[in-house]
């Protein structure tokens, strides 16, 4: 698909696979509105950006708040005209035991990784549908939203939800040429280990002493977001629908899929072993 000076819309992107989603489509040709509430690291990625010879609008917004979302909106269509592409890709995570997390932590998930999402589709799908001419729409949820993650239950919670309004609006949004997608990446070498806020430790680990484990995780692991990026492109250019990425995402979706008993009974072994032994 030719992306030259088709306006990309990426939330979260100031690092991370937000990050990478805003290059590669800038090496395609498109012209970006680039979105987060870091802005030190949204001019960090501007500055990649000043390179590649295409146009690029920063925007400091908060992604749980609507009237900034609405706000955002406004301004896209004011400068750019059009959205051929919105990627809602914005998120974070808190882990540990449910009964640990205050409720300040759950409505953040929500509100940022749910809320967010919805946020982006109220205010552009529908300029989208009236400017005409097809378009995309890119929901990042996770691996997390095919099959349950022990100790993320109010992420796993966003993240299905994520992927159930993807899959909806996807039918309805195919009657204006306009495609949607759901990309659901597991472990990914990003800032978001470093970001994650972890609410409760283990038998033997300090939630602090967790934190360290998982950033070495994610290192070792180090399945780099410019991959999921890629994926996401192609999901735009072949008008996926929910797209695991992945071989840890791919294990949980079919096992899931195969026998919910034999993945309660696993996923309750996993969790005895997680809380014994690390």
């Amino acid at each position: 698909m030719d992306f030259r000076d088709k306006v990309v819309v990426v939330t979260g992107a100031a690092s991370g696979i937000g990050r990478e989603m805003a290059l590669t489509f800038a090496r395609r040709g498109a012209r970006l509105a680039i979105v987060d509430i870091d802005e030190p690291g949204l001019q960090g990625v501007r500055d990649e950006l000043a390179g590649m010879d295409t146009e690029v609008h920063v925007h400091v917004v908060d992604v749980s708040r609507a009237d900034e979302v609405e706000a955002l909106c406004e301004n896209v269509y004011r400068d750019m005209g059009r959205v051929d592409v919105l990627c809602n890709n914005a998120g974070v995570i808190a882990i540990g035991n449910f009964e640990d997390a205050a409720l300040e932590d759950l409505e953040w998930m929500v509100g940022v990784n749910l809320r967010g999402v919805i946020h982006g589709c109220h205010f552009f799908y529908p300029r989208m549908v009236a400017q005409g001419g097809g378009g995309h729409i890119v929901n990042t949820a996770s691996g997390a939203g095919l099959a349950p993650l022990p100790f993320c239950a109010a992420y796993c919670c966003t993240k299905y939800a994520v992927v159930g309004l993807s899959e909806t609006l996807r039918a309805e949004a195919a009657l204006h040429g306009i495609g949607v997608s759901a990309i659901c990446p597991a472990v990914v070498s990003t800032n978001f280990a470093r970001t994650a806020k972890l609410v409760s430790g283990t038998n033997r680990s300090t939630p602090g002493e967790m934190q360290e484990w998982l950033e070495r995780v994610y290192e070792r692991i180090n399945y780099t977001p410019d991959r999921v990026a890629a994926v996401a492109v192609r999901a735009v250019e072949r008008n996926r629908g929910v797209v695991p990425v992945g071989s840890v995402t791919y294990l949980g979706d079919w096992t899931h899929r195969i026998s919910r008993r034999l993945n309660d009974a696993m996923l309750v072994r996993v969790a005895k072993i997680f809380l014994k032994w690390l």
